[in-house]
């Protein structure tokens, strides 16, 4: 699947919020390399990514995160 360029510049506007800002640091106090499960995630073993993702889920402070980021993303128009 194609992204717009309007989708592609909504992500990079995302990823540089500061809620996203502070997703990556509180996933790197929490599990480590992000870098290194997300890599591997694209080479298909999700797993690394996918626990530190219910990890993250597991807080207070993760959920809010990521539903505020979820949010954010509906507004600027993407799924």
């Amino acid at each position: 699947m194609e992204l717009s360029k309007k989708d592609r510049d909504a992500i990079a506007q995302l990823a540089q919020s500061s809620d996203a800002r502070k997703l990556r640091e509180l996933l790197q106090q929490q599990s480590g390399e992000v870098r290194q499960a997300a890599q591997a995630a694209a080479a298909g073993d999700p797993s690394q990514l996918m626990a530190m993702m219910d990890q993250l889920m597991h807080s207070k402070e993760g959920a809010a995160l990521v539903d505020r980021i979820g949010a954010q993303a509906k507004q600027a128009g993407l799924k």
